[in-house]
């Protein structure tokens, strides 16, 4: 037996795109959180982050404030995002990982379920990258948590470029998200919140 299908809500029956309506939807608590890497090419560049060292000023206050900015204009970068997303509550965690370190790479894994889903973070350790985004409302906040990553990440890239051309960005995922008719998912599942 196949599996059913499912289709996707940014599509009518004509496959013609368009923005789905949320309008009969009753507003719900909602959280979502992200995470992301940005990995460097060059050792120095966590040291030169740490001690605040970098001409342009200090990497994590701008990464942090770029990544709230990001998350309060999700709607401009995604044409299909709903503009009318109260982002109640922003949180950006940044920790910076040395090369030996290993990252989740699942969400039961975040809340230590599941010791065997890692990665390593890279030969020059990294920046790993939390958002939680909180709203009540129609819709989610998953794009925006995802957002509020991309946008730091793109900071940390740009204001460390010049001592690193080539810091890399992935492992951009939601681990978890709350509320809504879907339920909880990822981190927020049965006793697996942080």
């Amino acid at each position: 037996m196949r599996p059913e299908r499912k289709s996707l809500p940014h599509l009518d029956t004509g496959s013609e795109v368009h923005q789905i309506s949320v309008g009969h939807k009753v507003p719900t608590r909602r959280v979502a959180v992200a995470v992301g890497v940005a990995r460097f090419s060059n050792p120095q560049v966590k040291d030169i982050i740490k001690d605040h060292a970098l001409k342009k000023g200090d990497v994590l206050a701008v990464a942090r404030v770029a990544g709230i900015m990001a998350v309060k204009n999700t709607s401009n970068w995604i044409p299909l995002a709903h503009n009318n997303v109260a982002v109640e509550g922003c949180s950006v965690d940044l920790n910076l990982v040395n090369p030996e370190d290993e990252i989740p790479t699942h969400p039961l894994q975040e809340s230590g379920q599941s010791k065997d889903m890692t990665q390593p973070i890279g030969s020059c350790g990294g920046l790993r990258i939390k958002v939680t985004c909180e709203s009540t409302g129609k819709t989610g906040v998953e794009m925006e948590a995802m957002c509020g990553v991309v946008g730091a990440a793109l900071t940390v890239v740009d204001m460390c470029k010049a001592v690193d051309k080539e810091i890399s960005v992935g492992d951009v995922k939601i681990i978890g998200k709350k509320g809504g008719n879907s339920g909880d998912w990822g981190i927020f599942t049965e006793g697996q919140e942080e």
